[in-house]
């Protein structure tokens, strides 16, 4: 089945070219987030070994600096991956787009209410000498 996929001939070369960027996109974000796990292993068991139970925790605090810094960097990383930006995007134009069609039909319906206001307000006998 996902040979069939990706050696379908039916494929355009922009869906190529898009689905090729998303591959990319999220196989550096899976590379990143093996050596980060990897790194940040490596970094406690030297800390466990090395500094655990001594009195200067210069070493502890590199580590959590590190970790926490490069965690906000892989975040941010998956976000973009993973194209978490692109469907606020999308709903956010959703919205705008659902706003316009109600303000337009707002102003449609006012047109109506004043046209027929106007109608309204035009006395019997001109109206027939409008017709």
């Amino acid at each position: 089945m996902a040979d069939s996929i990706i050696n379908n001939p039916n494929l355009i070369p922009e869906e190529e070219a898009k689905l090729n960027r998303i591959a990319a996109r999220r196989t550096s974000f899976k590379m990143h987030l093996t050596i980060f796990l990897l790194t940040n292993a490596f970094l406690w068991v030297v800390w466990l070994f090395l500094f655990k139970g001594k009195d200067d925790q210069t070493f502890l605090t590199a580590i959590l600096f590190v970790l926490i810094v490069w965690l906000l960097g892989l975040i941010i990383h998956y976000l973009i991956a993973y194209n978490w930006t692109k469907n606020l995007k999308e709903k956010e134009l959703s919205s705008l787009k659902q706003q316009l069609l109600q303000q337009m039909n707002d102003i449609e319906n006012l047109k109506k209410e004043l046209q027929d206001n106007i109608t309204d307000s035009i006395p019997e006998n001109n109206k027939n000498s409008i017709n």
